[in-house]
């Protein structure tokens, strides 16, 4: 069995050492994966909660008005639409 010798791990430990320094320059600005998670709720939860919000306010007027399931579905496409056009709005102004 032959033994490493000492010279050698240090030429890999430095080795290591330059490859992993070479990464850490490369990578993105601190604040970037934070910035990124917060588009990306700033795009989803306009979507979804004026899209919920629509058919619920729909729900509760077809069942007051007894209109069936006409301003459910109105008012459900007007969340949606609206919802979309928010989130547009947020990639948009976000710069990426």
């Amino acid at each position: 069995m032959a033994e490493r010798s000492p010279p050698l791990r240090s030429e890999q430990a430095r080795e290591r050492a330059r490859r992993d320094l070479s990464r850490f320059e490369r990578r993105e600005p601190a604040g970037q994966f934070w910035r990124s998670l917060s588009l990306i709720g700033s795009v989803g939860w306009p979507i979804v909660l004026l899209a919920v919000g629509g058919a619920l306010l729909g729900w509760h007027l077809d069942t007051w008005l007894g209109t069936g399931i006409r301003l459910t579905l109105v008012l459900l496409t007007v969340g949606v639409v609206s919802g979309c056009l928010l989130a547009f709005r947020a990639v948009r102004g976000s710069g990426t």
